[in-house]
């Protein structure tokens, strides 16, 4: 919730729908009549314009024909102002297009929005799950780094005695030093992991709570699996919008030779200077036609191409996410698998430690051996968690690919991670 409530990418796709439904309204306000006014002031010498805006301003007496004031009428100023009404009457259906483009365009932003969300809910989940995998290894490699310092200690006492090689003794302190590396590395590992979600949720990276247990995955058969992704992916639904738009963009194409109709009434003032002048009313019809278009032929095979690319990327994208969903289907069945050998290995090895330490308390086994069962335990453990992280991990990862990683997904993994009563 953290990282979806404060994800720049979300919040752009929010803008984006609102961007679209605006210049839906923006089609449909075009229809209603628009009002509009200008305004100019001119002045010149000009034999014909100076009679013009005499005409124009109704001023027009029988000394303006004389033929000096006539051809040498002077400086004249003109001030006319225009109140135009106009309505379109018929737009070639651009209005209508523009209508379905902005209304395919919020569905996509809305649409581009899930999958964006999917991406962030498996980022915050994989960022959780690796949050108690590396705590759990790290509490693991400190037990084992205890239990080795102290076999050590002890075996430091017997050297003394003579009773330990000091071979043996130099071959444990590499293996502890190891782990310690390993421990320093684990928790390197575990400070980037927890820098990576807090930025994630725009906060103090979260304590995760809960142990990676062992856990059955639910998981249906390939064919559901491939249909549940099918009806689920929003980029798949991004790319339908993206078909669907090519289509009136087509459309568009055919119809660009109709005419544009549209009715007008306007009404014009002109003055001179300040002096108060003359009002003029027009009314009428306009119509524009066009004929003989070179590029009409380029722009419909343009239009129907680029309907067909999009109608091949959204084929190419279906296969992709065929798969996707079954690739990762296929590995979390491998996980799942590997998790009973893991599990039975990593008994034998706690086994053969607590086997091993008391033989070599005995005199029976050296000390390297010991710090080796350790190592071996510290390994299987790593191996295991690192499964049973996988094992959740790959099991969000497939339902982000099939568009389901939802609030219910995400409290079948929270549940997952409960201890046992």
């Amino acid at each position: 919730a953290s990282a979806l409530g404060r994800s720049p990418v979300l919040a752009e796709t929010r803008a984006r729908k609102r961007q679209a439904e605006a210049a839906g309204r923006e089609a449909s306000w075009s229809r209603l009549p628009r009002l509009s006014a200008r305004g100019q002031v001119m002045r010149s010498d000009d034999p014909l314009f100076a009679f013009g805006e005499l005409l124009q301003e109704r001023r027009v007496t029988q000394a303006d024909f004389a033929p000096d004031k006539l051809n040498r009428p002077g400086y004249q100023t003109s001030v006319r102002g225009t109140l135009e009404l106009g309505m379109p009457l018929f737009t070639g259906f651009e209005l209508t297009r523009a209508r379905k483009l902005a209304g395919l365009a919020a569905d996509e932003a809305e649409a581009m929005g899930g999958t964006a969300g999917q991406a962030i809910r498996l980022r915050a989940t994989d960022g959780y799950l690796r949050g108690l995998k590396d705590r759990a290894l790290l509490a693991e490699l400190e037990a084992r780094i205890i239990s080795s310092v102290a076999e050590i200690a002890n075996a430091e006492r017997l050297k003394r005695q003579g009773l330990v090689l000091g071979s043996d003794h130099q071959a444990a302190l590499a293996i502890l030093s190891g782990l310690k590396a390993w421990r320093a590395r684990a928790a390197a590992e575990k400070a980037a992991h927890d820098v990576e979600l807090s930025v994630l949720t725009g906060g103090p990276a979260p304590e995760p709570s809960g142990s990676l247990r062992d856990w059955t995955p639910p998981l249906e058969d390939d064919p559901a699996l491939v249909a549940g992704a099918l009806s689920s992916r929003r980029d798949l639904r991004s790319a339908d919008l993206r078909k669907q738009a090519a289509g009136v963009r087509r459309e568009g194409a055919s119809q660009s030779l109709l005419p544009v109709v549209d009715a007008f009434a306007a009404m014009q003032t002109a003055a001179d200077g300040f002096n108060s002048g003359a009002a003029s009313r027009l009314v009428g019809v306009r119509a524009s036609i066009p004929f003989g278009d070179p590029a009409y032929t380029s722009r419909r095979a343009q239009a129907k191409a680029a309907e067909e690319a999009a109608a091949l990327s959204r084929e190419g994208l279906e296969d992709m996410v065929r798969g996707e969903v079954l690739s990762r289907a296929a590995g979390l069945r491998g996980t799942a698998a590997v998790l009973p050998e893991l599990t039975e290995s990593l008994a034998r090895a706690r086994q053969s430690l607590e086997q091993a330490q008391p033989l070599y308390r005995e005199g029976r086994q050296s000390v390297m051996e010991v710090l080796r069962a350790e190592e071996a335990v510290a390994r299987l453990e790593e191996m295991r968690l690192e499964t049973l992280y996988q094992l959740r991990s790959q099991w969000a990862s497939l339902r982000a690919a099939q568009g389901r990683l939802d609030d219910e997904a995400v409290a079948v993994l929270s549940r997952s991670l409960e201890e046992v009563k």
